[in-house]
């Protein structure tokens, strides 16, 4: 499985999704409130073919 921390989220549902994993999402909030910018990838597991991501707003 390819690491994807970090990553923008749609790139890595589709790299994750090719190497034949369900993807499951969560949004991870921060403490302080983020503008709406560039959803990335904060933490990543996997289990059993399912890979569940917890994505966060970056500023752009």
């Amino acid at each position: 499985m390819t690491n994807v921390l970090c990553w923008p989220l749609e790139e890595a549902i589709s790299r994750l999704e090719a190497e034949g994993f369900r993807v499951e999402l969560t949004e991870a909030k921060p403490r302080k409130e983020t503008p709406a910018g560039q959803r990335r990838v904060v933490r990543q597991a996997a289990e059993d073919g399912v890979c569940r991501l917890a994505w966060s707003n970056f500023k752009a």
